[in-house]
């Protein structure tokens, strides 16, 4: 293989890492919530179903990025994602106050959609130059992309408070858009079959040698609907406590600046679980990843249920962090390994919509229905926890796919 791709092949990482940090303004649309409900005169449950619906429309923006990349390659792709996010933004600060109902074609249909596609086609791209490294170069992708909430947030909020929420929507917007378009200009997809400098020599490189399966191929196997009821039942903790990080603690008679501090404290576990753990997957088994995992979640819920004092809600956001933010950079190890590179993100996009269906349409209304029912949270935890069991037994039962020799295979480059 020639070398020169070796030497390109951080360069091409480095660009998707730094556009899935511009991609992870949407886990800060929550610090949006507040100045565009002041703006346009709606409640912030209004202005937050918004947002709902923006990340309801980021699975079928996943899909969609895995299916182009594979028609049109990556570079095309990233720009058609670039703009569509960028430009949701930008134009999400020219819709009117008589008219917010337009937000949801803007800020929800153009920016979801967008960030699902660019979300998946930088993580496969990313992973298709390192398949001796799989598991670090996805690690990366989530700690890049789930990390940026850290400063995009507070960033977003002090642009907010010392201009208004239009501008910061269209600084924000404008920097995505054209830091991202110049990076994606250096993006290519690996070549089919390629196996950098030394890889080559283990017998860890042979799966590199074996054909991809498409959509339709992955559909009759069984590791993607593994990896269906994986994404529907294992975010079940984070989706329960996602809207109520700050006033679990608060309502526990803890100050607001106590709550803040513990969400902090859970976005930087969770950045640390998607680089270490992902990284993990190219030592040990990604099966035993996800089952710790699992472990971390179920400990979580534990220290919940019994948390009296501040250290004790702290574990338990560490743990829930630790055990949620890894998953993300397991899935796309999973899929590489059980179908190649080419249909990845395709693959990926698919096996998302048990997420989709289940996690933001379903699991919320049950939890609430339990915390009303009960005036507490034990019920919740302990169903989140079912629910977990069932995700990490699912993934240990995944199969190996027989995949033939790319010398037999009709597959050809994406790119």
């Amino acid at each position: 293989m020639d070398n020169t791709l070796d030497k390109k092949r951080v360069s091409i990482l480095v660009c998707c890492l730094i556009i899935m940090v511009f991609a992870g303004v949407l886990n800060s649309a929550s610090v949006f919530v507040s100045p565009l409900a002041e703006y346009y005169g709606w409640t912030t449950d209004q202005i937050a179903n918004v947002s709902t619906v923006m990340l309801f429309i980021w699975t079928p923006g996943s899909l969609l990025g895995g299916s182009l990349m594979a028609k049109i390659g990556a570079k095309k792709s990233l720009i058609i994602g670039i703009v569509l996010f960028s430009a949701g933004m930008i134009l999400s600060s020219f819709v009117p106050k008589s008219s917010p109902w337009m937000l949801y074609a803007t800020f929800s249909f153009m920016q979801g959609l967008g960030n699902g596609l660019t979300y998946t086609v930088a993580t496969y791209v990313s992973t298709s130059w390192f398949p001796d490294r799989r598991g670090l170069a996805t690690g990366l992708c989530m700690a890049c992309n789930g990390g940026s909430s850290a400063f995009l947030a507070p960033l977003c909020t002090s642009l907010t408070l010392a201009t208004n929420i239009m501008t910061t929507l269209r600084v924000v917007g404008l920097a995505a858009l054209v830091v991202c378009l110049l990076c994606a200009i250096n993006v290519r997809q690996a070549p089919v079959g390629y196996t950098p400098a030394g890889f080559a020599k283990s017998g860890a490189s042979a799966e590199t040698q074996l054909e991809s399966l498409n959509i339709r191929q992955a559909l009759k196997t069984r590791p993607v609907w593994h990896l269906v009821v994986c994404t529907a039942f294992f975010p079940t903790m984070y989706m329960i406590m996602f809207p109520r990080f700050q006033v679990f603690i608060t309502d526990a008679g803890f100050d607001i600046t106590v709550a803040t501090l513990g969400v902090s404290i859970y976005f930087i576990a969770n950045t640390v679980s998607r680089l270490v753990l992902g990284a993990l997957c190219d030592k040990i088994s990604y099966k035993h990843v996800y089952g710790l995992c699992g472990v971390f979640c179920v400990l979580s819920a534990v220290c919940l249920i019994t948390a009296n004092s501040v250290p004790m809600f702290y574990a338990g956001y560490i743990l829930l962090g630790l055990g949620f933010g890894a998953t993300n950079s397991v899935y796309p190890v999973v899929i590489n390994k059980s179908y190649g590179p080419v249909y990845a993100g395709g693959i990926y996009g698919v096996a998302l919509f048990g997420y989709m269906i289940f996690c933001t349409l379903i699991t919320p209304q049950i939890s609430t229905a339990l915390v009303s029912a009960t005036g507490g949270y034990v019920a919740s935890f302990i169903y989140a926890i079912a629910l977990t069991c069932v995700a990490v037994a699912s993934m240990y039962l995944v199969p190996k796919v027989a995949r033939k020799p790319l010398a037999d295979s009709s597959v050809s480059k994406a790119e």
